[in-house]
């Protein structure tokens, strides 16, 4: 073989070897990994000798370093962010907005270094169960009893555990309702009848108590969640607040119902009751061991955000996010509840996109959540969410658009593709 051409073959293999293992490329590269620093350039993979630099430890500073970059030089080229493999906890959800955007030439990359998925965590890990009587371990949690956090959702060794209820299999089955005004158009009392025995595990709560407990009614082809006010023991029945009964959905006689959410109802393994004075009960699955479970609790419900501004023009554009998992996030149930609107219609997801183009989500995970996954809803375009992994959705998989057609174009959602 000629020289010049041994030669030509030997540096078209030396450079491919440096891109694949990241030590070369095209365009600008930071780093974060667990260890690093928030206080770092986040322009080094790993820390130096001296400790003075090294990758960053947070998407939040990723998408600051790469702010500061724009204001400094403007963006003239790609800009890379590797994620090392880890768990990175999230408090709140990390912000996109205009000024965080790439362009067709320079996009802007979030992406995991390794072949596994970074985790991001919304979540807390629970610890110090201890086993307690009839076979349920407690963990106290000291930010709830003093009113400084509570959660609605649980998640233990992977997979969501089951807020205490009753009946643990099947339905109650409700009587007649009737309701009243209650100091307002909006507010009406609602007391529905129910059947002898449904409410015996009620019986002795006090009022804070009973107001933290959850009645779900499975009216129609929707689902009706609200906190009871009272109970009548002798009728017996249930009192609610709420808005007026919709003509599409009422409460019939034989509307399927179950309670949720209280002490008494915690009899099953895989349940679990929080009380207002920091105790985190759960009663564990069989083979389940405590001493070294991984539990979990949501801190954040939303993982991303994408705020642009599309009536303004202000947009989030030429952004991927590829290669992360997003897990423990939660939804807490307004203090009015929740009316019967179809499709969870009220309620938000964990990554939310308004003003968004050509925004990627790829090969992401989003897991363990209390509300939707990703929504795309005001005046996004050409945005795509491939090949990703969705499961264990608190209300649904993908929204695309709103409740009605925007009279303005550029705030319109279209041209999404969902793979």
């Amino acid at each position: 073989m000629p020289k010049k051409i041994f030669t030509a073959i030997q540096t078209v293999i030396m450079c491919l070897m440096f891109l694949g293992t990241g030590s070369i490329g095209w365009g600008m590269d930071f780093y974060v990994c667990p260890d690093g620093s928030d206080q770092w350039s986040g322009k080094l993979e790993r820390p130096n000798e001296a400790l003075t630099d090294g990758p960053l430890a947070s998407l939040t500073a990723a998408r600051n370093a790469i702010r500061k970059l724009k204001a400094e030089t403007g963006l003239t080229e790609p800009v890379t962010v590797h994620i090392a493999e880890g768990l990175y906890f999230l408090t709140e959800p990390v912000v996109f907005t205009a000024e965080d955007s790439g362009t067709e030439t320079c996009p802007i990359l979030y992406q995991s270094a390794t072949n596994r998925k970074p985790v991001f965590s919304a979540g807390r890990e629970i610890t110090g169960f201890q086993p307690g009587p009839d076979g349920i371990w407690q963990a106290q949690i000291p930010e709830v009893k003093a009113g400084q956090w509570y959660f609605e959702q649980l998640y233990v060794n992977g997979h969501r555990a089951v807020r205490a209820r009753t009946p643990n299999q099947f339905y109650f089955y409700m009587l007649e309702s009737s309701e009243e005004q209650a100091g307002s158009d909006t507010l009406y009392r609602r007391t529905t009848q129910v059947r002898q025995g449904d409410l015996d595990s009620l019986q002795n709560l006090d009022g804070q108590t009973l107001r933290d407990v959850i009645l779900y009614v499975y009216n129609k082809w929707t689902i009706s969640q609200r906190r009871i006010e009272s109970i009548d023991s002798l009728t017996p029945a249930i009192i609610t607040l709420g808005e007026p009964q919709k003509p599409y959905a009422p409460w019939q006689s034989n509307t399927m119902y179950h309670l949720e959410n209280y002490r008494a109802a915690l009899d099953a393994p895989g349940e679990w009751f929080l009380d207002r004075d920091g105790t985190l009960y759960y009663q564990p699955l069989p083979g389940e061991d405590m001493a070294d479970a991984k539990v979990y609790a949501p801190l954040a419900e939303k993982f991303l955000l994408f705020q642009g501004d599309p009536a303004a023009g202000k947009l989030v554009e030429f952004l991927t996010i590829r290669g992360l998992s997003f897990q423990h996030a939660g939804y807490t149930l307004p203090p009015q509840g929740y009316e019967p609107f179809q499709a969870a219609f009220l309620v938000e997801a964990a990554v939310m996109l308004d003003g968004a183009h050509h925004v990627v989500l790829a090969d992401c995970e989003i897991a363990h959540i209390g509300g939707y996954s990703v929504w795309f809803r005001r005046g996004c375009r050409d945005c795509r969410l491939e090949h990703s992994y969705l499961h264990d959705l608190g209300a649904g998989g993908v929204r695309i658009g709103e409740g009605g057609i925007a009279a303005e174009e550029r705030e319109r959602t279209d041209h999404i593709t969902v793979d």
